[in-house]
């Protein structure tokens, strides 16, 4: 019959568990708690509490990796994000540049007869025709359109972009004396020059016609004209 006191049992138990008692003393232990059934409950408790830690501990372990692969998969879908939200951001900015360019580059709107004032229509001595255009609305022009029928009718269209622009209004094409020559049309077109206008097709003005007389351009219209 084993010597120890349950209450000593009790605090040895730990020690005993952890298999770093005496030889002795682990034979009195396993005495007692062969007679003993408090001592020998505590003990089990022992095993349990140490089940029970492992048990915890492994459930961490597998919880915290399913955290750190939950992370992984939260930034990976956070630089997704990011990088898609980079994409579309850039994306939205080209269009609005091609968008922006559009309205103020592409000149696809034809200026209306209506703003047009053509002006001292002479001709050069080298037979160009001369004129002066003037935009009545302020705004600029950033480009003349060409065309040319079968019948032989040139027409000079004026056009803007969607967002017209007053700057370089007063030395653009808006407001300056212009001219046509006609021998270099006839042989670039293949037809003969039957009248020249200035606008849209639709309602035009007519700034010369086979058959007119027109006066002789001034000295100072000459002078901007002689390339010489």
């Amino acid at each position: 019959m084993s010597k120890l006191q349950c209450d000593v049992v009790r605090d040895l138990l730990p020690l005993y568990y952890d298999n770093v008692c005496s030889t002795a003393t682990k034979g009195e232990i396993e005495t007692h708690i062969v007679t003993c059934s408090g001592c020998k409950q505590m003990l089990e408790n022992l095993k349990d509490q140490e089940y029970l830690s492992i048990e915890i501990i492994e459930k961490n372990k597998l919880e915290g990796n399913e955290l750190k692969s939950l992370a992984a998969f939260w930034n990976q879908s956070k630089a997704r994000a990011f990088a898609k939200g980079l994409l579309v951001a850039a994306s939205v900015f080209s269009l609005l540049i091609l968008v922006y360019l559009g309205l103020t580059q592409w000149n696809i709107v034809t200026v209306p007869t209506e703003v047009i004032r053509i002006t001292d229509i002479s001709q050069l001595r080298d037979g160009k025709i001369v004129y002066h255009v003037k935009m009545t609305d302020g705004f600029n022009v950033n480009q003349i359109n060409y065309k040319v029928n079968s019948d032989g009718d040139v027409y000079m269209v004026p056009v803007r972009p969607l967002i017209k622009s007053k700057q370089g209004y007063q030395k653009g094409l808006a407001n300056m004396y212009d001219f046509v020559d006609l021998e270099q049309i006839r042989t670039n077109q293949g037809v003969g020059i039957r009248a020249v206008y200035y606008g849209s097709p639709e309602k035009p003005i007519l700034i010369w016609k086979k058959g007119d007389e027109l006066p002789t351009a001034s000295d100072m219209v000459e002078a901007q004209f002689h390339f010489d």
